[in-house]
């Protein structure tokens, strides 16, 4: 929200609060609380709008094991509305906040956006499922769109003179989890004899600010006209769990 608005930008947030925070939002920005799954609370969010950045939807792995049904129900029943909506307002450009959890157990690195998808959850199942609709929406339809398929989100961004930075609950990132962790209750790393130079496991980051500008430049490719497709996030450098342990 922050970039967008930076660039004079009108922008409109449609959600239910039920892992963000409405105080997040700055007073500027048109807010609607309501669902994805809502026929009438999405074509709402959709007037006087040029294009769509789709973040809505559930995350965590372990709670999509848990309780796959809600996952199927939220992140893919919930991009069927919002295309379903988007071609009755005649909105034609959507990019996709996906998720590298569509590869699954890759066999070669780096991957590749012609590596195999193969998801190993259901969360991951879900975000592939959806980029299969999306591509069906750019086939059938008109619509022109990009999946951002990211790793491991890190870092905070300063607007002004203040910190928008990660707050979930349960926070299961790792830095976060560094930083407030004390001698009575430390961080706990899973895992130190995986087959890498120091037995954690390596993951790639990319800063907070660097998705919001990828996503951003993603919007405003596909209004100038630009093609459709999936890309990979990420600085393209692992960095293991200890090395994170340490520069934290």
């Amino acid at each position: 929200m922050a970039l967008l608005l930076q660039k004079g930008l009108q922008v409109t947030v449609l959600d239910d609060c039920s892992s963000g925070y409405s105080e997040n939002i700055p007073a500027d920005v048109r807010f609607i609380n309501g669902s994805i799954l809502d026929r009438d609370d999405v074509l709402n969010a959709l007037d006087e709008c040029t294009a769509v950045l789709h973040f809505a939807g559930k995350s965590l792995v372990e709670e999509s094991v848990q309780k796959p049904e809600l996952y199927k129900r939220v992140n893919v029943h919930g991009a069927k509305n919002l295309l379903l909506q988007m071609r009755d307002r005649n909105i034609n450009q959507l990019v996709f906040s996906s998720s590298a959890a569509t590869y699954g157990e890759v066999k070669a690195v780096p991957i590749l956006e012609t590596s195999a998808t193969n998801p190993t959850n259901p969360y991951g199942s879900t975000k592939l499922q959806v980029e299969e609709l999306i591509s069906r929406e750019c086939v059938e339809q008109s619509l022109s769109a990009i999946s951002l398929r990211y790793f491991n989100v890190a870092g905070a961004l300063k607007i002004k003179n203040s910190w928008l930075f990660e707050r979930h609950d349960p926070e299961t990132h790792l830095i976060p989890n560094i930083l407030k962790s004390v001698p009575e209750n430390p961080i706990k790393v899973f895992g130190t004899d995986w087959l890498t130079h120091d037995g954690t496991c390596i993951r790639d980051y990319i800063h907070v600010s660097d998705l919001a500008a990828a996503h951003m430049a993603a919007a405003l490719h596909l209004i100038d006209g630009g093609a459709s497709g999936a890309l990979n996030l990420g600085t393209g450098h692992g960095v293991s769990v200890r090395e994170i342990v340490e520069a934290t």
